[in-house]
């Protein structure tokens, strides 16, 4: 399928946006809120010294507070879904979400996600469990799509999601509740409280979230613990450290036609902190970070006679200086350069082995533990010169798996045609490791995988065509090679062997337009085509599990007095996804659009009312087979400061 091949939508959609004007993908889209449109946000995922979202040669977005506190969300990945080339795939109200960006995600194990700059993976398997990311916590979240693995190494193959927690800036104390209840028994309460005291500041946050769930034996509960603490040494030097802690249990309800019935469930316990000393110039800023990550997952699943339990943990150190080497008149030249080291560790459990060895042909695995250090050097050098803003980094990264070099370069040019006109084009190398589970754990493992890799082109333009009106058109073009798949053994046994593919290609085109007539009333549209191209004849669909060809987001936000409303709509088409009733074949998923109503009362200084419809038609619609989605939830609550 070529990329011509769009759907009607894309026809009737590209028109609309190529006559109005170009735009770059490095606006800072929004999510309806009803806010102005702000061309001057602040990003820092993308470059070591902050920089205007304008400013950056990488497709970057930024969701501020006040989008998130109108939001009304209770993931960070639902307030990051309706961004281009972003797809959120759920099967429950609470509970695992998984992230596409431009067709790469795999449960986050083909996107980087940080907080405050701190990886957030499970080192055996290493996704990123996306349900410990609540938004108790968080001030800004910045998405960049595509590849970033300059900055920011393994797994930022399809894009990098960073998570800014909270801090207190100014002398004094806040503290806040929020209280929901809705369809389901479904209970959702936050407290927060933060101070900041001469130079010593802190914040802290409690979140508990629970339901029956909307299926039998789909009940949900979790809690989430979060602080972060800094300390100014003096008017240079900082010292921070911030920890969270996050336990839930979630019961499996299985497939719609097979369901589990035996109280199948899945636990979760994963903590992480941070300790950084932060040193700021009026040129120069220097960082050095140890961090910590740590997991224990376990489950029962006597429906289907399946058993899991596991440990794993992350230590790391990373340090970099950034540093303004050239500053006259409207030239500047600013380079950063710094090292990353990470020790990985992970084993399966004494229970779970006994359990494999009984159940599993265990000749063909390796029940660990397995350990791994990675090195890593990179430096960035950013170039503006007037109009025009030249980038160029480069990457080593090594580790005693392959014992090889990987080498991973990145150049962008943006140039700010006019005042209303942005140009700006990137090419990129991302790369993926593979992980324990892949190189050791169950029959299919193949310890001879090579990493991952992409190669990816750009290009955007962006326009703002009068005030309150803007568009952008972003097409891009990727070259995906080893991409690690399950493919049935050419020489059994085991049945099956994790492979590496051959090349494959991802291209598409991201659009989108934001009108605001007047102050209260703001309007986005995006919409996403991605190709995948075909697999092998005998699995076609291989690549493109939980990946759609065609999705539309529509967000339009109003607020009159004390009353603000927002009408949000995802169309979904082409979307394929694994069928458990198939045993396991990537099968086609019917298309679906779905809207969701909210509602926000200030009834106070310090109190709101909140009201919300999810699914607002009703619509019965499956984003995994067999998993279908809640029908119409309705919830209401109240956020209060103290």
């Amino acid at each position: 399928m070529k990329l011509e091949k769009a759907s009607g939508i894309a026809v009737c959609f590209l028109p609309v946006v190529l006559c109005v004007g170009m735009v770059s993908a490095a606006e800072p889209e929004k999510t309806g809120s009803g806010e102005p449109f702000d061309m001057q946000e602040v990003v820092v995922t993308a470059t070591a010294i902050e920089r205007k979202v304008t400013d950056i040669t990488s497709a970057v977005s930024v969701i501020d507070s006040a989008e998130i506190e109108k939001s009304n969300a209770n993931y960070v990945m639902d307030v990051i879904g309706y961004l281009p080339s972003v797809y959120i795939r759920r099967d429950a109200i609470y509970g695992r979400q998984d992230i596409e960006i431009r067709g790469l995600g795999s449960n986050l194990r083909r996107i980087q996600t940080l907080i405050d700059g701190r990886p957030e993976k499970m080192s055996l398997f290493g996704c990123t469990v996306a349900q410990t990311l609540p938004l108790a916590n968080v001030e800004r979240i910045e998405v960049i799509r595509g590849p970033e693995s300059v900055l920011y190494g393994t797994d930022a193959m399809g894009g990098v999601v960073n998570i800014i927690t909270r801090r207190l800036l100014d002398p004094g104390y806040e503290s806040s509740v929020v209280l929901s209840y809705g369809s389901y028994e479904t209970l959702h309460g936050v407290l927060r409280h933060g101070g900041h005291i001469g130079a010593f500041d802190y914040y802290i946050t409690y979140d508990r979230k629970e339901t029956d769930g909307y299926r039998d034996n789909s009940a949900y509960n979790a809690d989430f613990l979060s602080l972060r603490t800094g300390y100014e040494l003096n008017d240079v030097w900082r010292l921070e450290f911030s920890a969270q802690y996050f336990d839930d249990t979630a019961r499996d309800p299985g497939p719609e036609n097979a369901p589990y019935t035996n109280n199948d469930e899945m636990a979760y316990v994963r903590y992480s902190w941070d300790a950084d000393l932060i040193g700021k110039w009026d040129n120069s800023k220097f960082l050095i970070t140890i961090y910590h990550n740590e997991g224990e997952h376990e489950f029962n699943m006597p429906s289907i006679d399946d058993y899991w339990h596991s440990k794993d943990r992350t230590l790391g150190v990373l340090t970099y200086y950034a540093r303004d080497i050239y500053e006259q008149g409207n030239t500047k030249d600013t380079l950063t350069a710094g090292y990353e080291f990470k020790h990985q560790w992970a084993e399966p459990q004494d229970d779970w082995t006994t359990w494999a060895q009984a159940n599993m042909p265990a000749r063909f695995m390796d029940f660990g533990p397995y350990e791994r250090n990675n090195h890593d050097i990179f430096a960035f050098n950013e170039f503006t010169k007037s109009r025009w803003i030249q980038t160029l980094g480069l990457r080593g990264h090594w580790d005693d798996h392959a014992e090889a070099w990987e080498a991973l370069p990145q150049i962008g040019l943006l140039c700010h045609a006019t005042e209303a006109t942005t140009a700006r084009a990137k090419i990129a190398k991302g790369f993926r490791q593979p992980r324990f589970s892949e190189l050791h754990l169950f029959p299919a493992h193949n310890e001879n995988l090579n990493p991952e890799e992409v190669w990816s082109y750009e290009v955007a333009l962006t326009h703002i065509l009068a005030p309150g009106l803007s568009a952008f058109v972003n097409p891009f073009y990727m070259n995906v090679e080893n991409f690690i798949e399950t493919v049935p053994n050419d020489a059994p046994p085991p049945m099956t062997i994790n492979q590496n593919s051959g090349e494959f290609i991802i291209q598409g085109i991201e659009v989108g337009l934001e009108v605001q007539p007047v102050d209260d009333l703001n309007i986005t549209v995006h919409y996403t085509y991605t190709d995948i191209e075909d697999g092998p004849a005998d699995n076609p669909n291989i690549h493109r599990e939980g990946k759609p060809e065609h999705v539309v987001n529509a967000v339009l936000g109003y607020r009159i007095g004390s009353i603000a409303v927002s009408l949000e709509g995802e169309y979904v088409a082409g979307l394929y996804d694994s069928d458990l009733l198939a045993g396991g074949d990537i099968l086609k998923v019917d298309d679906f659009v779905v809207f969701g109503l909210k509602g926000t009362y200030r009834a106070g200084r310090n109190i709101e009312v909140f009201a919300g419809i999810e699914n607002l038609l009703d619509e019965n619609y499956e984003q995994i087979p067999g998993y279908p989605m809640p029908g119409t939830t309705v919830s209401m609550g109240v956020k209060a400061q103290i």
